[in-house]
Protein backbone atom coordinates (compact mmCIF):
# COMPACT_ATOMS: atom_id res chain seq x y z
CA UNK A 1 0.00 0.00 0.00
CA UNK A 2 1.74 3.75 -0.87
CA UNK A 3 0.33 6.86 0.83
CA UNK A 4 0.14 9.42 -1.57
CA UNK A 5 0.81 13.18 -0.65
CA UNK A 6 0.41 14.36 -4.41
CA UNK A 7 0.42 12.87 -7.92
CA UNK A 8 3.46 14.42 -8.93
CA UNK A 9 5.42 11.51 -10.19
CA UNK A 10 5.24 10.07 -13.27
CA UNK A 11 6.90 6.15 -12.66
CA UNK A 12 7.17 3.77 -10.19
CA UNK A 13 9.88 3.17 -7.73
CA UNK A 14 12.44 0.58 -6.90
CA UNK A 15 11.14 -0.87 -4.82
CA UNK A 16 10.94 -4.70 -4.03
CA UNK A 17 7.60 -5.25 -2.46
CA UNK A 18 7.50 -9.35 -2.09
CA UNK A 19 7.16 -11.44 0.69
CA UNK A 20 6.78 -15.11 -0.06
CA UNK A 21 10.49 -15.98 -1.64
CA UNK A 22 11.88 -19.18 -1.67
CA UNK A 23 15.06 -21.00 0.32
CA UNK A 24 14.59 -24.17 -1.40
CA UNK A 25 14.52 -25.73 2.34
CA UNK A 26 11.79 -28.20 3.12
CA UNK A 27 9.96 -25.27 4.70
CA UNK A 28 6.97 -23.01 2.96
CA UNK A 29 7.68 -19.84 1.13
CA UNK A 30 9.06 -17.50 3.32
CA UNK A 31 10.46 -19.34 6.14
CA UNK A 32 13.63 -21.02 6.05
CA UNK A 33 14.40 -25.20 7.69
CA UNK A 34 16.73 -24.98 9.90
CA UNK A 35 18.16 -28.51 8.85
CA UNK A 36 20.78 -29.34 6.85
CA UNK A 37 20.54 -33.49 5.50
CA UNK A 38 24.01 -34.08 4.33
CA UNK A 39 27.12 -33.87 2.06
CA UNK A 40 25.56 -33.36 -1.97
CA UNK A 41 22.16 -33.49 -1.09
CA UNK A 42 20.13 -30.79 -3.88
CA UNK A 43 16.96 -28.88 -3.75
CA UNK A 44 16.20 -27.88 -7.26
CA UNK A 45 12.63 -26.38 -8.12
CA UNK A 46 10.37 -24.00 -9.34
CA UNK A 47 7.65 -21.18 -7.49
CA UNK A 48 5.10 -20.06 -9.45
CA UNK A 49 2.33 -18.01 -7.83
CA UNK A 50 0.05 -15.10 -8.77
CA UNK A 51 -0.82 -12.02 -6.44
CA UNK A 52 -4.13 -10.27 -6.50
CA UNK A 53 -3.24 -6.18 -5.72
CA UNK A 54 -0.07 -6.67 -3.78
CA UNK A 55 0.41 -2.87 -3.98
CA UNK A 56 -2.75 -0.06 -3.45
CA UNK A 57 -2.59 3.58 -3.41
CA UNK A 58 -4.51 5.67 -0.55
CA UNK A 59 -5.45 9.28 -0.67
CA UNK A 60 -6.72 10.36 2.47
CA UNK A 61 -7.42 6.91 3.76
CA UNK A 62 -9.34 6.06 0.76
CA UNK A 63 -7.95 3.02 -1.51
CA UNK A 64 -7.86 5.15 -4.86
CA UNK A 65 -6.83 1.70 -7.23
CA UNK A 66 -4.40 -0.54 -7.87
CA UNK A 67 -0.55 -0.02 -8.43
CA UNK A 68 0.31 -3.41 -9.07
CA UNK A 69 -3.35 -4.89 -9.55
CA UNK A 70 -1.77 -8.39 -10.82
CA UNK A 71 1.83 -10.00 -10.46
CA UNK A 72 2.82 -13.30 -11.78
CA UNK A 73 6.01 -14.23 -10.33
CA UNK A 74 8.14 -17.13 -10.76
CA UNK A 75 11.21 -18.40 -8.76
CA UNK A 76 13.93 -21.09 -10.07
CA UNK A 77 16.72 -21.75 -7.54
CA UNK A 78 18.54 -24.80 -6.01
CA UNK A 79 20.37 -25.53 -3.13
CA UNK A 80 22.98 -27.56 -2.12
CA UNK A 81 24.37 -29.27 0.87
CA UNK A 82 28.18 -29.10 0.62
CA UNK A 83 28.98 -30.21 4.29
CA UNK A 84 26.64 -31.60 7.19
CA UNK A 85 26.28 -28.95 8.51
CA UNK A 86 25.79 -26.21 5.79
CA UNK A 87 24.07 -25.54 2.83
CA UNK A 88 24.33 -22.69 -0.31
CA UNK A 89 21.64 -21.28 -2.72
CA UNK A 90 20.54 -19.10 -5.30
CA UNK A 91 17.53 -18.07 -6.84
CA UNK A 92 16.76 -16.24 -10.11
CA UNK A 93 13.20 -14.79 -9.53
CA UNK A 94 11.04 -13.06 -12.57
CA UNK A 95 7.52 -11.09 -12.45
CA UNK A 96 4.92 -10.02 -14.58
CA UNK A 97 3.17 -6.96 -13.46
CA UNK A 98 -0.57 -5.81 -15.39
CA UNK A 99 -4.01 -4.44 -14.92
CA UNK A 100 -2.75 -0.97 -13.06
CA UNK A 101 -5.22 1.39 -12.16
CA UNK A 102 -3.14 4.31 -11.35
CA UNK A 103 -1.39 5.26 -14.62
CA UNK A 104 0.84 7.69 -13.34
CA UNK A 105 2.62 5.05 -11.13
CA UNK A 106 1.90 2.24 -12.89
CA UNK A 107 4.68 -0.22 -14.19
CA UNK A 108 3.01 -3.09 -15.95
CA UNK A 109 5.58 -5.50 -17.84
CA UNK A 110 7.69 -8.75 -17.18
CA UNK A 111 11.27 -8.69 -15.93
CA UNK A 112 13.88 -9.84 -13.87
CA UNK A 113 13.70 -9.56 -10.10
CA UNK A 114 17.03 -9.02 -7.75
CA UNK A 115 18.95 -11.97 -8.02
CA UNK A 116 19.45 -14.05 -4.20
CA UNK A 117 22.45 -15.90 -3.08
CA UNK A 118 23.04 -17.12 0.16
CA UNK A 119 23.77 -19.91 3.00
CA UNK A 120 22.37 -22.31 5.76
CA UNK A 121 24.00 -23.66 8.91
CA UNK A 122 22.55 -26.30 11.44
CA UNK A 123 23.93 -25.42 14.33
CA UNK A 124 22.19 -27.94 16.51
CA UNK A 125 19.30 -30.59 15.71
CA UNK A 126 17.59 -33.88 16.95
CA UNK A 127 14.56 -36.02 16.80
CA UNK A 128 12.23 -33.00 19.33
CA UNK A 129 14.08 -29.55 17.58
CA UNK A 130 16.40 -27.58 15.65
CA UNK A 131 18.10 -24.80 15.06
CA UNK A 132 19.46 -23.07 12.23
CA UNK A 133 21.24 -19.72 11.03
CA UNK A 134 21.33 -18.29 7.49
CA UNK A 135 21.86 -15.15 5.27
CA UNK A 136 21.34 -14.06 1.69
CA UNK A 137 22.28 -11.78 -0.66
CA UNK A 138 19.92 -9.80 -2.63
CA UNK A 139 21.97 -8.49 -5.42
CA UNK A 140 20.04 -5.39 -8.32
CA UNK A 141 19.70 -6.81 -11.49
CA UNK A 142 15.92 -5.69 -12.08
CA UNK A 143 14.63 -2.82 -14.26
CA UNK A 144 14.05 0.18 -12.69
CA UNK A 145 11.02 1.63 -11.03
CA UNK A 146 9.36 -1.04 -11.96
CA UNK A 147 8.42 -2.71 -8.28
CA UNK A 148 10.44 -6.19 -8.98
CA UNK A 149 13.90 -4.99 -7.11
CA UNK A 150 15.65 -2.30 -5.92
CA UNK A 151 19.07 0.04 -6.65
CA UNK A 152 21.14 -1.13 -3.94
CA UNK A 153 22.34 -4.92 -2.64
CA UNK A 154 20.47 -6.00 0.67
CA UNK A 155 21.53 -8.28 2.87
CA UNK A 156 18.94 -10.31 4.78
CA UNK A 157 20.00 -12.84 8.20
CA UNK A 158 18.50 -14.60 10.44
CA UNK A 159 17.84 -17.43 12.77
CA UNK A 160 15.31 -20.50 11.95
CA UNK A 161 13.80 -22.82 14.75
CA UNK A 162 11.56 -25.67 14.75
CA UNK A 163 9.92 -28.01 17.08
CA UNK A 164 8.98 -31.42 16.33
CA UNK A 165 6.24 -33.33 18.64
CA UNK A 166 5.85 -36.59 16.84
CA UNK A 167 4.30 -35.96 13.80
CA UNK A 168 3.29 -32.47 14.48
CA UNK A 169 6.47 -29.67 13.67
CA UNK A 170 5.90 -25.57 14.89
CA UNK A 171 8.78 -24.04 13.01
CA UNK A 172 9.58 -19.99 13.24
CA UNK A 173 12.01 -18.13 11.44
CA UNK A 174 12.94 -14.36 12.23
CA UNK A 175 15.66 -12.03 10.47
CA UNK A 176 16.48 -8.58 9.48
CA UNK A 177 16.66 -6.76 5.82
CA UNK A 178 19.52 -4.47 5.74
CA UNK A 179 19.14 -2.13 3.61
CA UNK A 180 19.39 1.72 2.43
CA UNK A 181 16.46 4.11 3.14
CA UNK A 182 13.89 4.31 -0.38
CA UNK A 183 12.23 7.55 0.11
CA UNK A 184 8.95 7.89 -2.28
CA UNK A 185 7.11 10.82 -3.20
CA UNK A 186 4.13 9.63 -1.34
CA UNK A 187 4.31 9.13 2.32
CA UNK A 188 5.37 5.77 2.24
CA UNK A 189 9.51 5.16 3.66
CA UNK A 190 11.38 1.78 3.18
CA UNK A 191 14.59 0.97 5.22
CA UNK A 192 15.68 -1.59 8.06
CA UNK A 193 12.94 -4.19 8.21
CA UNK A 194 12.56 -7.11 10.92
CA UNK A 195 10.82 -10.41 9.29
CA UNK A 196 9.14 -12.88 10.79
CA UNK A 197 7.41 -15.91 9.93
CA UNK A 198 5.57 -18.93 11.99
CA UNK A 199 4.45 -22.28 10.47
CA UNK A 200 2.62 -24.75 11.80
CA UNK A 201 2.62 -28.08 9.70
CA UNK A 202 1.69 -32.08 10.66
CA UNK A 203 3.09 -34.96 8.84
CA UNK A 204 0.80 -37.68 7.35
CA UNK A 205 1.02 -41.14 6.13
CA UNK A 206 4.68 -40.99 6.74
CA UNK A 207 5.91 -37.56 5.54
CA UNK A 208 3.89 -38.13 1.66
CA UNK A 209 1.35 -35.47 2.61
CA UNK A 210 1.96 -32.45 5.21
CA UNK A 211 -0.55 -29.82 5.35
CA UNK A 212 1.06 -26.45 6.20
CA UNK A 213 -0.75 -23.20 7.73
CA UNK A 214 2.02 -20.03 8.08
CA UNK A 215 1.91 -15.97 8.19
CA UNK A 216 4.47 -13.87 7.41
CA UNK A 217 5.20 -10.38 8.14
CA UNK A 218 7.46 -7.87 8.25
CA UNK A 219 7.93 -4.66 10.22
CA UNK A 220 9.65 -1.16 9.26
CA UNK A 221 12.06 0.04 11.86
CA UNK A 222 13.00 3.36 9.93
CA UNK A 223 9.83 4.61 9.56
CA UNK A 224 7.01 2.30 11.02
CA UNK A 225 3.27 2.58 10.23
CA UNK A 226 0.49 0.49 8.27
CA UNK A 227 2.09 1.02 5.16
CA UNK A 228 5.39 -1.03 6.27
CA UNK A 229 3.58 -3.64 8.66
CA UNK A 230 2.34 -6.39 6.12
CA UNK A 231 0.65 -9.51 7.89
CA UNK A 232 -0.30 -12.07 5.46
CA UNK A 233 -2.25 -15.59 6.24
CA UNK A 234 -1.69 -18.66 4.52
CA UNK A 235 -2.55 -22.58 4.06
CA UNK A 236 -1.80 -26.00 2.00
CA UNK A 237 -0.11 -28.70 1.70
CA UNK A 238 3.34 -30.67 0.85
CA UNK A 239 3.01 -33.77 -0.92
CA UNK A 240 6.00 -36.37 -1.31
CA UNK A 241 5.34 -38.13 -4.92
CA UNK A 242 8.35 -40.17 -4.68
CA UNK A 243 11.54 -39.81 -2.93
CA UNK A 244 12.81 -37.19 -5.39
CA UNK A 245 9.69 -34.79 -6.33
CA UNK A 246 7.59 -32.43 -4.14
CA UNK A 247 4.52 -30.79 -4.74
CA UNK A 248 3.60 -27.39 -2.70
CA UNK A 249 0.43 -25.52 -3.05
CA UNK A 250 -0.44 -22.90 -0.74
CA UNK A 251 -3.38 -19.57 -0.52
CA UNK A 252 -4.29 -17.05 1.65
CA UNK A 253 -4.70 -13.20 1.44
CA UNK A 254 -3.14 -10.11 3.55
CA UNK A 255 -4.56 -9.54 7.03
CA UNK A 256 -3.38 -5.85 6.99
CA UNK A 257 -2.96 -3.26 4.33
CA UNK A 258 0.96 -3.26 4.36
CA UNK A 259 3.06 -3.12 0.93
CA UNK A 260 3.48 -6.74 -0.76
CA UNK A 261 0.02 -8.03 1.47
CA UNK A 262 -2.29 -9.68 -1.36
CA UNK A 263 -6.07 -9.41 -1.42
CA UNK A 264 -5.48 -13.45 -2.66
CA UNK A 265 -2.24 -15.30 -3.14
CA UNK A 266 -2.29 -18.53 -4.90
CA UNK A 267 1.36 -20.73 -5.01
CA UNK A 268 2.62 -23.77 -6.67
CA UNK A 269 5.68 -25.40 -6.51
CA UNK A 270 7.82 -28.53 -7.63
CA UNK A 271 11.21 -29.63 -6.38
CA UNK A 272 13.23 -32.33 -7.35
CA UNK A 273 15.57 -33.76 -4.32
CA UNK A 274 18.10 -36.04 -4.35
CA UNK A 275 19.74 -37.09 -1.89
CA UNK A 276 23.74 -38.35 -2.64
CA UNK A 277 24.20 -42.07 -3.83
CA UNK A 278 25.86 -44.47 -1.38
CA UNK A 279 28.84 -46.00 -2.35
CA UNK A 280 30.05 -49.58 -1.53
CA UNK A 281 32.65 -49.07 0.95
CA UNK A 282 33.71 -50.20 4.12
CA UNK A 283 33.58 -47.13 5.66
CA UNK A 284 30.63 -44.49 4.88
CA UNK A 285 31.59 -42.00 7.70
CA UNK A 286 33.42 -39.04 8.08
CA UNK A 287 36.91 -40.75 8.80
CA UNK A 288 39.16 -43.82 7.09
CA UNK A 289 40.05 -45.96 9.44
CA UNK A 290 41.82 -49.08 7.53
CA UNK A 291 42.43 -50.53 4.60
CA UNK A 292 39.97 -53.96 5.07
CA UNK A 293 41.38 -55.04 1.84
CA UNK A 294 38.03 -56.62 0.87
CA UNK A 295 36.89 -56.56 -2.81
CA UNK A 296 33.15 -56.15 -3.68
CA UNK A 297 32.22 -59.86 -4.35
CA UNK A 298 34.01 -60.52 -0.61
CA UNK A 299 32.08 -57.69 1.01
CA UNK A 300 28.30 -58.95 -1.16
CA UNK A 301 29.25 -62.44 0.43
CA UNK A 302 29.41 -61.12 3.71
CA UNK A 303 26.40 -59.39 3.46
CA UNK A 304 24.28 -61.82 1.91
CA UNK A 305 25.85 -65.31 4.01
CA UNK A 306 26.17 -63.99 7.08
CA UNK A 307 27.10 -66.64 9.88
CA UNK A 308 24.01 -68.08 12.10
CA UNK A 309 23.68 -66.60 15.34
CA UNK A 310 25.21 -68.98 17.70
CA UNK A 311 23.24 -70.32 20.65
CA UNK A 312 22.66 -67.28 23.27
CA UNK A 313 25.34 -67.67 25.84
CA UNK A 314 24.28 -67.00 29.14
CA UNK A 315 27.43 -65.93 30.87
CA UNK A 316 29.19 -64.00 28.18
CA UNK A 317 27.87 -61.08 26.79
CA UNK A 318 29.38 -61.36 23.12
CA UNK A 319 30.97 -64.52 21.25
CA UNK A 320 33.28 -64.06 18.96
CA UNK A 321 32.42 -66.09 15.76
CA UNK A 322 34.32 -65.94 11.81
CA UNK A 323 32.80 -63.26 10.24
CA UNK A 324 31.18 -61.59 12.90
CA UNK A 325 31.00 -60.40 16.82
CA UNK A 326 27.88 -61.75 18.12
CA UNK A 327 26.45 -59.15 21.11
CA UNK A 328 23.82 -60.75 23.71
CA UNK A 329 21.71 -58.00 24.24
CA UNK A 330 20.87 -55.51 21.54
CA UNK A 331 23.00 -52.11 21.75
CA UNK A 332 20.25 -49.38 23.35
CA UNK A 333 19.74 -45.64 22.61
CA UNK A 334 17.47 -43.06 23.56
CA UNK A 335 14.19 -42.78 21.51
CA UNK A 336 15.12 -40.56 18.30
CA UNK A 337 18.50 -39.93 18.82
CA UNK A 338 22.44 -41.45 19.13
CA UNK A 339 22.66 -41.32 22.82
CA UNK A 340 23.50 -44.22 24.18
CA UNK A 341 22.10 -45.96 27.45
CA UNK A 342 24.14 -47.44 30.52
CA UNK A 343 22.43 -50.52 30.04
CA UNK A 344 24.53 -51.29 27.10
CA UNK A 345 27.95 -49.76 28.39
CA UNK A 346 28.73 -53.68 29.75
CA UNK A 347 27.96 -54.90 26.48
CA UNK A 348 30.15 -52.19 24.35
CA UNK A 349 32.98 -52.47 26.99
CA UNK A 350 33.02 -56.75 26.42
CA UNK A 351 33.34 -55.92 22.93
CA UNK A 352 36.30 -53.69 23.62
CA UNK A 353 37.67 -56.55 25.85
CA UNK A 354 37.32 -58.93 22.68
CA UNK A 355 38.88 -56.79 20.53
CA UNK A 356 42.15 -56.78 22.72
CA UNK A 357 42.06 -60.89 23.51
CA UNK A 358 41.74 -61.30 19.72
CA UNK A 359 44.21 -59.16 17.56
CA UNK A 360 43.90 -61.17 14.69
CA UNK A 361 40.80 -59.45 14.16
CA UNK A 362 42.43 -56.15 11.77
CA UNK A 363 39.41 -54.85 10.85
CA UNK A 364 35.93 -54.35 12.87
CA UNK A 365 32.72 -52.57 11.18
CA UNK A 366 30.15 -50.96 13.12
CA UNK A 367 26.90 -51.22 11.29
CA UNK A 368 24.07 -49.20 12.02
CA UNK A 369 20.24 -50.35 10.30
CA UNK A 370 17.04 -49.13 11.17
CA UNK A 371 13.46 -49.90 10.95
CA UNK A 372 10.80 -48.97 8.48
CA UNK A 373 9.62 -46.19 10.78
CA UNK A 374 9.72 -42.51 9.79
CA UNK A 375 11.28 -41.53 6.02
CA UNK A 376 14.43 -43.18 4.64
CA UNK A 377 16.55 -39.98 5.04
CA UNK A 378 15.79 -39.62 8.74
CA UNK A 379 16.55 -43.59 9.19
CA UNK A 380 19.77 -43.46 7.14
CA UNK A 381 21.02 -40.20 9.19
CA UNK A 382 19.76 -41.59 12.26
CA UNK A 383 21.69 -45.28 12.25
CA UNK A 384 24.79 -43.77 10.90
CA UNK A 385 24.99 -41.27 13.93
CA UNK A 386 24.09 -44.69 16.33
CA UNK A 387 27.32 -46.40 14.40
CA UNK A 388 29.47 -43.58 14.82
CA UNK A 389 28.18 -43.22 18.84
CA UNK A 390 29.72 -47.09 19.38
CA UNK A 391 32.63 -45.98 17.06
CA UNK A 392 33.54 -43.20 19.29
CA UNK A 393 32.64 -45.12 22.72
CA UNK A 394 34.91 -48.48 21.38
CA UNK A 395 38.13 -46.06 20.86
CA UNK A 396 37.49 -44.46 24.23
CA UNK A 397 37.46 -47.74 25.68
CA UNK A 398 41.10 -48.24 24.37
CA UNK A 399 40.31 -49.75 20.53
CA UNK A 400 42.80 -48.40 18.45
CA UNK A 401 40.80 -46.73 15.15
CA UNK A 402 42.97 -48.47 13.04
CA UNK A 403 40.91 -51.01 13.50
CA UNK A 404 37.23 -49.89 13.10
CA UNK A 405 35.24 -48.54 10.69
CA UNK A 406 31.40 -47.67 10.89
CA UNK A 407 28.60 -47.41 8.22
CA UNK A 408 25.31 -47.39 7.90
CA UNK A 409 22.51 -49.08 5.58
CA UNK A 410 19.40 -47.46 7.03
CA UNK A 411 16.17 -49.28 6.44
CA UNK A 412 17.52 -51.02 3.33
CA UNK A 413 18.46 -54.85 5.17
CA UNK A 414 15.77 -55.75 7.22
CA UNK A 415 16.23 -59.26 8.79
CA UNK A 416 12.24 -59.58 9.62
CA UNK A 417 9.31 -57.35 7.30
CA UNK A 418 7.26 -55.73 9.49
CA UNK A 419 9.29 -56.37 12.85
CA UNK A 420 10.80 -53.05 14.13
CA UNK A 421 12.19 -53.76 17.05
CA UNK A 422 14.48 -56.72 15.11
CA UNK A 423 15.24 -54.34 11.87
CA UNK A 424 16.62 -51.46 14.57
CA UNK A 425 19.95 -52.80 15.26
CA UNK A 426 24.08 -52.73 15.54
CA UNK A 427 25.77 -55.10 14.12
CA UNK A 428 29.94 -55.82 14.32
CA UNK A 429 30.87 -57.19 10.91
CA UNK A 430 34.78 -58.81 11.23
CA UNK A 431 35.83 -57.05 7.95
CA UNK A 432 39.27 -57.91 7.97
CA UNK A 433 40.74 -60.87 9.71
CA UNK A 434 44.63 -61.92 9.95
CA UNK A 435 45.43 -65.28 8.01
CA UNK A 436 47.06 -68.53 9.76
CA UNK A 437 50.77 -67.29 10.37
CA UNK A 438 49.94 -63.85 8.82
CA UNK A 439 52.42 -61.78 11.22
CA UNK A 440 50.89 -59.15 13.41
CA UNK A 441 52.47 -55.93 14.01
CA UNK A 442 50.20 -54.97 16.21
CA UNK A 443 49.05 -51.49 16.48
CA UNK A 444 50.22 -47.26 17.69
CA UNK A 445 49.50 -47.11 21.40
CA UNK A 446 49.55 -43.52 21.36
CA UNK A 447 46.57 -42.35 19.29
CA UNK A 448 44.80 -38.94 18.87
CA UNK A 449 40.95 -39.19 18.79
CA UNK A 450 39.70 -38.55 14.91
CA UNK A 451 36.95 -36.33 16.29
CA UNK A 452 38.96 -33.71 17.90
CA UNK A 453 42.74 -34.94 18.24
CA UNK A 454 43.14 -35.25 21.80
CA UNK A 455 46.11 -37.25 22.23
CA UNK A 456 45.59 -40.85 23.83
CA UNK A 457 47.11 -43.81 25.12
CA UNK A 458 45.45 -47.03 24.38
CA UNK A 459 46.65 -50.98 25.36
CA UNK A 460 48.64 -52.64 22.97
CA UNK A 461 47.67 -56.29 21.69
CA UNK A 462 47.65 -59.06 24.00
CA UNK A 463 49.92 -61.49 21.54
CA UNK A 464 51.00 -64.81 22.90
CA UNK A 465 54.28 -65.33 24.22
CA UNK A 466 56.82 -66.03 21.45
CA UNK A 467 57.52 -70.06 20.98
CA UNK A 468 60.80 -71.02 22.55
CA UNK A 469 64.15 -71.54 20.30
CA UNK A 470 65.96 -74.61 19.71
CA UNK A 471 69.20 -72.94 21.43
CA UNK A 472 66.62 -72.70 24.65
CA UNK A 473 65.69 -76.11 24.43
CA UNK A 474 69.10 -77.35 24.29
CA UNK A 475 70.25 -75.13 27.75
CA UNK A 476 67.97 -76.70 29.51
CA UNK A 477 68.28 -79.70 29.02
CA UNK A 478 71.96 -79.32 29.44
CA UNK A 479 71.19 -77.85 33.12
CA UNK A 480 69.26 -80.83 33.34
CA UNK A 481 71.44 -83.41 32.96
CA UNK A 482 74.14 -81.75 35.28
Amino acid sequence: MLFLASFAHAAGYSLDVEMARTGFSLAPPGLDAPEVQKRGHVRAGILVQYELNPLVLVVDEVEAGAVVANRFDIQLGASIDVSRKLAVRATLPMAANFGSGIDALAADGFGARDLSAGVRYEILANKTMALGAHGDLLVPISTANSYLGEVSPRFAPGVSFAAKPGDLRVAADVGFMLRGPITTQQTLSAGQELTAAVDVSYSILKDLVTPHIFMLTRIGLTDPGEASFPVELLGGAQVKVNKEWYVDVYGGRGLTAGYGATDARIIAGVTFNRMPKEEKVLDTGPVTVFDAKVTDAELDKIIEEPDPEPEPVQKELAVVTQKEIVIRDPIQFEVGNEKILAASQPTLDFVAKLMSENADIAGLIIEGHASGEGSFEYNYELSRKRSEAIFRELIESGVSPSRLSYRSWGEVLPVKEGDDAANRRVVFTIGRRLGPGEPNAGWDTAIKLPWNGEARSIPGPSLPPPPETTEKKIELNEEEGK
